[in-house]
């Protein structure tokens, strides 16, 4: 892993237009996200990860997506890692999961630049 995110660094300025324009309560939201940094006792990597492995489990939207790799934008978690989540995912949430997170992370990081 590199010692920065290879992330579009615009990811968090657009996660956080996408929180202020249409979702409802997203300063909630945001706070939470911050605390679950300093409460889980996990490092900043880490929490980005798993919150990674959750959307995938869940084939969250779009938008959840660009949330989250907007936050990992701040961390050191490069490309080469989320790929890692999710070649080691794939067994246990199967194909569909997977190729419905590849494009939407493919989405997220075309999307804007």
């Amino acid at each position: 892993m590199t010692g920065e995110s290879d992330l579009p660094h615009d990811l968090a300025t657009r996660a956080d237009e996408l929180l202020r324009s249409g979702i409802p309560n997203a300063d909630l939201l945001a706070g939470m996200s911050a605390h679950a940094f300093e409460d889980s006792g996990l490092d900043r990597d880490t929490v980005v990860l798993v919150w990674l492995a959750a959307l995938i489990a869940l084939d969250a939207p779009f938008e959840s997506y660009l949330m989250n790799l907007g936050a990992a934008s701040h961390t050191r978690v490069s490309l080469e890692r989320v790929h890692q989540v999710l070649a080691a995912l794939a067994p246990i949430v199967g194909t569909p999961r997977i190729a419905s997170a590849t494009f939407k992370i493919r989405d997220v990081l075309g999307a804007g630049g």
